[in-house]
């Protein structure tokens, strides 16, 4: 199923007052208070442990022990995430108030909806939902704080002052946004058979053989059009199309890459450049709103 993903860029930088200054219930009952308003520990179990579950059944039971940072990791990083992204969601929710904006509960509606027809219908997203053993109505929570963050976002897209005169200017000056790349990559475990498949390359039809071996003994990645830094297609050193790359190693795996088509349709780019230029300004927006914001934490 579809989760909100949480990712490191959400770690906020935030001034916090971690003083002995609110009522004994502030620290008893609640995580954080912003602007008075507070975030309960029930709420930050909840996600929290809605995550834990989600995670680790995408990358195994070790994944959330896994150290990934010195003395940190990967359940450590989650639970300072959760945190960080849980104040942006009141952040968000008392900006709207101010605005006066009601808040839609619809929304929350359509976004199920939408998991249910990407899902292939009611009872597939329930499946869903019941493997992660998360109540209905802690899913239905879930869902409501998904809800406050698009609103916010529309919020902020109908009230922002940018021109497109902006956005092209954006677009020129980042020539990262003037190519998209999509590739194919034939993915091994072990590096010996890697090479030895490499030194049977010697042509973009012989790489496109490999992709259509009825049998095969590695694995195949294909992907969507990516910008320059793609993570496999910097590794892989490779840009130009039908150039096969040298064996290379990426999460422990072995890999031989090949670009098979570029986007270079400019109305299509500025599209896509355009939606990653308001989404950067976006978070401009409500980072400053974090710090104006009057913040206490108490985990």
């Amino acid at each position: 199923m579809r989760a909100k993903i949480i990712k490191t860029s959400l770690i906020l930088s935030l001034v916090l007052t971690l003083n002995a200054c609110g009522k004994k219930d502030n620290y008893t009952n609640n995580i954080a208070i912003v602007d008075g308003n507070p975030i309960s520990k029930e709420t930050y179990t909840e996600e929290l442990e809605f995550y834990q579950k989600f995670y680790t059944q995408e990358y195994g039971e070790d994944y959330l022990e896994k150290e990934v940072q010195r003395g940190k990791s990967n359940n450590d990083i989650l639970q300072k995430e959760l945190v960080d992204s849980l104040i942006k969601d009141q952040v968000m929710i008392n900006d709207l108030k101010q605005n006066k904006i009601k808040v839609d509960d619809n929304i929350a509606s359509s976004i199920r909806n939408d998991l249910e027809k990407s899902l292939g219908g009611k009872e597939s997203l329930k499946a869903n939902v019941a493997a992660l053993e998360v109540s209905e109505s802690n899913f239905n929570d879930i869902l409501y704080n998904d809800s406050i963050r698009k609103q916010h976002y529309d919020y902020f897209l109908s009230n922002n002052d940018i021109k497109d005169s902006d956005i092209l200017e954006f677009y020129k000056s980042n020539d990262k946004y003037q190519r998209q790349y999509k590739y194919n990559v034939l993915v091994f475990d072990d590096e010996n058979l890697a090479n030895k498949i490499r030194k049977q390359i010697n042509s973009s039809e012989d790489f496109k053989g490999f992709l259509n071996k009825s049998i095969k003994n590695y694995d195949i990645i294909n992907s969507d059009f990516v910008y320059e830094d793609d993570h496999l297609l910097k590794e892989s050193k490779i840009k130009e199309k039908d150039n096969v790359s040298n064996v290379f190693s990426f999460d422990n795996k072995y890999m031989i890459l090949m670009v098979n088509s570029y986007n270079d349709n400019e109305n299509e780019l500025l599209l896509k450049t355009k939606d990653i230029y308001l989404k950067e300004k976006y978070e401009e927006y409500l980072n400053k709103l974090v710090k104006k914001s009057k913040i206490r934490v108490f985990i």
